[in-house]
């Protein structure tokens, strides 16, 4: 089995064998098994962002049980205790951080602020650097403020972040109008340079994300509103990105607001917003992608069904941190649950 580099729409992973694929469920009721482990340290929190290195997993700012807030606020789970503490809190409040690990450091790239006197959140273009061992934030050089947003597909290749689609704006009372970007950039964390790469098909945001063996692949996600969720697979090869975007297989069930993660050369999708059958709004699915045999498979549902969360796939296994569990920023849950192929 090949490696993977890693990931996504939220963060990072490190190279991971998969296990046979279709398991019988240890928890929930599907493919896969589920554990349950302490609940987030810092409370409930939805639209925040996740990374992990080896050794701790950071959920990173979002939203509480109030859309008017986004938040500071890092919490850092250690894989070894099984403990939750609190960290350093980013410079400035975001909710639907572009968060990845890289090199053992923690990245943000860019992501929503406010509102800040109106029902909104807008795009920033800010980007910020943690360092775990001095449990300190840098302020890096902005990202060219035409490519700010957040909610974005996010992946790693090498010392290489790949940000695909996201959102730069999303109004929080009347039509909740969301301005969806076609935007993919690359950002290369040694030398802090930005560039531009074809776009994607159509606008996304609440997109998933991952690259796996040198191929960036996004899935998921919505076109400017709530209602308009997508199952689209669309996949970029990072040595020949000149060629663009390859629409692969459909995810069998459109969904945004999705967490998503790597094991070994399978993409996980997990949960989502825009369930139409559903009171609450959110789905409760889990559906894997066979990025070798171009084929979605569908899996159990989650123990908590869940948006707006986000997660890290470290050791063979996929961690998925917070979320809300219903339509909207009004319940958010401290859930933290770890899912791997049994």
């Amino acid at each position: 089995m090949r490696n993977t580099r890693l990931i996504f729409s939220a963060t990072l992973v490190l190279a991971a064998a998969a296990s046979p694929f279709l398991a019988r469920g240890h928890e929930g009721d599907g493919s896969g098994r589920w554990s349950t482990l302490p609940v987030i340290g810092t409370g409930p929190v939805q639209e925040h962002g996740v990374a992990a290195t080896s050794d701790e997993l950071y959920v990173i700012g979002g939203i509480e049980n109030n859309v008017t807030t986004s938040r500071r606020d890092v919490s850092a789970y250690n894989f070894k205790t099984s403990t939750w503490r609190s960290v350093a809190p980013i410079p400035l409040g975001l909710n639907h951080p572009n968060a990845v690990a890289v090199d053992g450091k923690i990245y943000v790239l860019g992501g929503l602020t406010g509102p800040d006197g109106e029902p909104v959140w807008r795009y920033t273009a800010a980007c910020f650097v943690y360092d775990p061992d001095m449990d300190e934030w840098t302020t890096l050089p902005s990202m060219p403020d035409d490519q700010g947003r957040g909610a974005s597909a996010i992946g790693v290749h090498g010392s290489i972040v790949y940000l695909a689609g996201g959102l730069r704006l999303s109004y929080l009372t009347g039509d909740v109008f969301q301005e969806s970007v076609d935007t993919v950039t690359a950002y290369n964390t040694r030398t802090g340079e930005w560039v531009r790469l074809p776009p994607l098909p159509e606008p996304r945001d609440h997109v998933g994300g991952a690259v796996i063996n040198s191929t960036l692949f996004v899935v998921g996600g919505r076109d400017h509103g709530y209602e308009n969720t997508k199952h689209t697979t669309w996949a970029m090869n990072l040595h020949t990105a000149e060629r663009g975007w390859v629409t692969k297989s459909e995810m069998p069930t459109a969904r945004a607001g999705i967490a998503t993660g790597v094991i070994g050369r399978y993409i996980v999708t997990f949960g989502g917003e825009g369930n139409p059958a559903d009171p609450s709004g959110v789905f409760p699915q889990s559906e894997a992608y066979d990025t070798e045999s171009d084929r979605w498979v569908e899996l159990g549902s989650m123990l908590v069904p869940r948006h707006g969360m986000a997660a890290a796939s470290v050791r063979g296994a996929i961690f998925i941190a917070g979320g809300g569990t219903i339509r909207g920023g009004a319940e958010p849950s401290d859930v933290f649950t770890s899912f791997t192929f049994a």
